[in-house]
């Protein structure tokens, strides 16, 4: 079934921060022109919300730190440290691709890169001004565990955390960092998304099999064995469904944000980015609606041409105010918590997805119960977790549920 429009509703936002977001998006994003620049109200604030926001090592990577240090004056400095930081972790995530390379390259192991790392090899990215947490490597069906393995002998632990249907466990190397092992590129699928959930292959997810078969990779020519790089359009197909669709409930997990970046690092900034748009929206008909891609694609043009209005109520607007509302507004972030059950990528059909989504919410694992409420010094204690765990959720539901009246009893006001 195809999606049909947009799925987020924000809230208008606090008017005396809207020139400091305005600065931040000015410098992450606009032309670096003497004409289109805007001064901040408040620096240290702007500032602050380029790194709640992930946009701090950007702009310190995007202008000259003269140019900064006019606008902001001493809070100009934790923009280039942030810059350093990131090229810091960088470096290590730049030591764990060749690491990872090596290893599947000793097993006969194909593999191909997502992500941030595939962004780094394709060369769209500003030398330190994009982070990340981890390396995303895409492994052929039925050898993602041989690999995970491999990885495992070479000091890559595996995390006492459940997988995905889409990847396995994390693994942590102690030096490099993490990496996570990809069966699919979940929500990119490649023969279209409307043929319905009847299990059928043409509604899957792309493997890595399907992007070699349909010619849809490049060779990583400095790295040893059968690495590959997605084309272009599949790493920003990969880049909205996993942005807008898998995440788009959980601005605190993932920063949209990032998610614009990446796509007008990817050529989204101008009229390669509506016709890149065109040739996937058959891959994401499924996951995303026609009109969240339009949003998408409009919204980095405004973005990239200095011209986005958070505060303007166009489908773009909306799309960029729910992505700053989602990590300012904490009764947004709460509200968004009711679409639990709400249609996400995945390989199941909703009936099983909504279950799975259920079981995992009622009977987390034991490494997810401490995360949520703190390591437990027992077993009693974590049974007794358990049993308070369904207890807990309906009380959740219920503090988003007001969360989601107060929203809208604010906007009447703010309307009215």
């Amino acid at each position: 079934m195809r999606r049909t429009g947009l799925r987020f509703a924000p809230p208008r936002l606090a008017p005396e921060i809207l020139p400091d977001l305005a600065w931040m998006l000015a410098r992450a994003f606009g032309p670096d022109e003497p004409g289109s620049r805007v001064r901040p109200a408040e620096p240290r604030r702007a500032v602050d919300l380029a790194r709640r926001f992930g946009l701090a090592a950007r702009i310190a990577a995007r202008a000259e730190r003269a140019a900064l240090t006019a606008e902001l004056g001493d809070a100009a400095e934790a923009l280039q440290a942030e810059r350093r930081v990131t090229t810091a972790g960088d470096l290590r995530l730049e030591a764990a691709v060749r690491e990872i390379a090596g290893v599947a390259a000793d097993r006969g192991i194909p593999i191909g890169y997502l992500k941030y790392a595939a962004l780094e090899l394709a060369g769209v990215l500003a030398p330190g001004g994009r982070g990340a947490s981890d390396v995303d490597v895409l492994a052929p069906a039925g050898r993602e565990e041989e690999l995970r393995d491999a990885l495992a002998a070479a000091g890559f632990a595996i995390c006492d955390s459940p997988g995905y249907e889409h990847q396995l466990a994390p693994q942590i190397h102690p030096r490099l960092g993490a990496v996570e092992v990809h069966r699919i590129i979940l929500g990119v699928r490649l023969s279209g998304g409307s043929g319905g959930f009847s299990g059928s292959s043409h509604r899957r997810s792309a493997t890595l099999d399907a992007l070699l078969d349909a010619g849809l990779t490049v060779t990583c020519a400095g790295l040893p064995g059968a690495a590959v790089l997605p084309s272009l359009d599949v790493l920003a197909a990969h880049a909205a469904v996993h942005g807008l669709g898998q995440h788009g409930f959980e601005p605190n997990a993932y920063p949209a944000l990032r998610t614009f970046a990446d796509l007008i690092d990817l050529g989204w900034a101008g009229p390669g980015g509506r016709e890149c748009a065109a040739r996937i929206a058959p891959w994401l008909a499924e996951d995303l609606s026609e009109a969240e891609i339009g949003a998408l694609v409009d919204l980095c043009a405004e973005l990239a041409a200095g011209t986005a209005r958070p505060d303007d109520d166009g489908p773009a607007s909306l799309l960029l105010r729910h992505a700053i509302a989602g990590r300012l507004d904490p009764g947004y972030a709460n509200a968004l918590k009711l679409s639990l059950l709400a249609p996400r990528p995945s390989e199941r059909t909703p009936l099983a997805r909504k279950l799975a989504a259920l079981a995992a919410a009622l009977w987390p694992s034991a490494a997810q119960l401490d995360a949520i409420y703190g390591r437990s010094s027992s077993p009693w204690g974590r049974l007794g977790r358990r049993l308070f765990r369904p207890v807990d959720l309906l009380r959740r539901a219920a503090r988003a549920a007001a969360s989601a009246r107060d929203l809208d009893r604010r906007d009447d006001e703010r309307e009215g």
